[in-house]
């Protein structure tokens, strides 16, 4: 599958599409089973060196992303039950925010030494505990898919026949204002773009999914997650974002492309286009 969109946007990466499907690619790179880890270096592979990665409800990595790749919501149950209150404390400043700190070290203990500290102190995404349970329990929006497997995979692997769920451009601060400026041609009112600050995986599923869900869905910006950068280190180059959106708005994209934004002498002249 090509893209007008991204013919004319010339990005150093090619997209990448999400797709869920009963049937596992051949030769595509996955986790092993239970394995703990962050899904954007599979991701990077992805959009940097063209591979294929699938993933399930066993090879997900961690609670965050089997959420954001849409096996519903596991934070219930992570870290062996420690669940949401864990998670909370984790996501705020770390055993100073737990409402038991003798338990939370005692869970934090059987995490890679190598983790340890990030866990101690926290990653502070919210500003206190309550705020953390709420997104956990009602502000993460929660997809539990039907099929078994999700592949992320380059859009130009795609085949005719299939339908991706979510398409991805890699994009340059000065790609991502192109973007921003398409999908405001095709979308009506002034937020076209969704910019939630949580995980990565997260950025290009679960809110997009979500977005999928509407009657006129949104572009999600996302790779502003730190913790994921951290981890990505030099897979992805540190001047790009993702800009994630539903396939229906992708082919709304494709079609105001055709002769749009990038074809007047503005963009041109920015983007150095003959």
């Amino acid at each position: 599958m090509q893209s007008i969109t991204a013919r004319k946007l010339r990005p150093e990466y090619g997209p990448v599409a999400i797709l869920w499907s009963d049937t596992k690619p051949d030769d595509a790179l996955q986790m092993k089973p239970n394995a703990r880890g962050c899904i954007m270096p599979f991701f990077a592979q992805v959009a940097m060196k063209g591979k294929t990665a699938v993933f399930d409800r066993e090879t997900y990595g961690c609670p965050g992303a089997y959420a954001g790749l849409g096996f519903g919501n596991a934070y219930y149950d992570a870290f062996g039950g420690a669940g949401i209150e864990f998670m909370a404390a984790f996501f705020v400043k770390g055993a100073q925010s737990s409402s038991d700190p003798d338990a939370y070290c005692a869970t934090v203990r059987h995490i890679p030494k190598s983790e340890q500290a990030k866990f101690m102190q926290g990653e502070r995404l919210h500003k206190n505990t309550e705020k953390a349970k709420r997104f956990m329990t009602d502000d993460l929006p929660i997809t539990d898919i039907a099929e078994r497997y999700v592949i992320i995979t380059p859009l130009n692997k795609v085949k005719p026949e299939e339908r991706p769920v979510v398409v991805v451009f890699i994009a340059n601060p000065l790609q991502v204002t192109g973007l921003v400026t398409l999908v405001g041609a095709v979308r009506d009112g002034t937020d076209p773009v969704r910019v939630p600050p949580m995980a990565a995986c997260q950025q290009i599923g679960a809110f997009v999914y979500d977005e999928a869900k509407r009657e006129h869905p949104r572009a999600v910006l996302g790779y502003t997650d730190l913790a994921a950068r951290e981890t990505v280190g030099r897979g992805l180059p540190e001047n790009v974002f993702t800009f994630a959106v539903p396939f229906s708005l992708f082919l709304e994209m494709e079609a105001e492309a055709t002769d749009g934004v990038f074809d007047g002498p503005i963009w041109k002249g920015l983007a150095g286009c003959d």
